[in-house]
């Protein structure tokens, strides 16, 4: 898979956008992007398996609900096995691509954007939860995922920067959820700053949501 969205997506794109518009070297700039990209598509059947499919046919997690647990702890026990699952298999990757392009990240750019891609996972992996949760259909969830992996690929700035859209879009997208973390990481890639505020409401909106996908569970459970 890693090989894969690196020939569909870095190699056509580095065509077409040479350079970003900070002046770094696309196939350089996007890979960032493409590791986020595989640890959303690895996290999303983890998690629709377990709160969608699982819940419709009455399987496994109404059993589970029956321990002795708080629907918050096993939210966050569903997304920390999850999101492990989901950062081996984009530090996999990062490896992977080492073999197309030269690592371009020193030690410390390495750390922040581990530390950026587990705040990702946290707000996308609730998102997943919370669609799994609300729809009752195939169908229905099927397209609303494909929705969310829409905005993922075009409206998150993981393959195209935010500035190529008109002033309106941009703004919406800069501060839409799923774009909060990879927008820190980008700047701290740029110029070494650290937005403390942005990881901070990334963490806290990851946290919140966790509250509310155990009432939901919670509530779900009961009917």
């Amino acid at each position: 898979m890693p090989v894969i969205i690196f020939m569909m997506v870095s190699l056509p794109m580095e065509n077409i956008l040479v350079r970003s518009l900070l002046g770094v070297s696309y196939d350089i700039w996007v890979l960032p992007g493409l590791i986020f990209i595989i640890s959303s598509l690895v996290l999303f059947p983890l998690l629709h398996r377990d709160f969608f499919d699982l819940r419709i046919h009455n399987k496994v997690l109404g059993n589970i609900a029956l321990a002795p647990y708080s629907k918050n702890m096993m939210i966050m026990s569903y997304l920390f096995v999850a999101g492990m699952e989901a950062l081996v298999a984009a530090l996999i990757s990062m490896v992977i691509y080492s073999g197309f392009i030269s690592f371009p990240f020193s030690f410390s750019q390495f750390g922040f954007m581990v530390l950026c891609l587990l705040l990702y996972i946290l707000i996308l992996g609730n998102l997943f939860i919370t669609v799994s949760l609300l729809t009752e259909s195939i169908t229905s969830h099927l397209f609303i995922t494909f929705m969310i992996f829409i905005i993922i690929l075009f409206g998150s700035g993981l393959i195209i920067e935010f500035s190529f859209f008109p002033r309106v879009v941009e703004t919406v997208l800069i501060f839409q959820p799923l774009s909060i973390p990879f927008r820190t990481l980008q700047i701290f890639l740029s110029n070494g700053t650290v937005q403390w505020a942005l990881i901070g409401l990334s963490l806290v909106l990851a946290l919140a949501w966790i509250l509310a996908n155990g009432f939901l569970l919670k509530y779900k459970l009961r009917q």
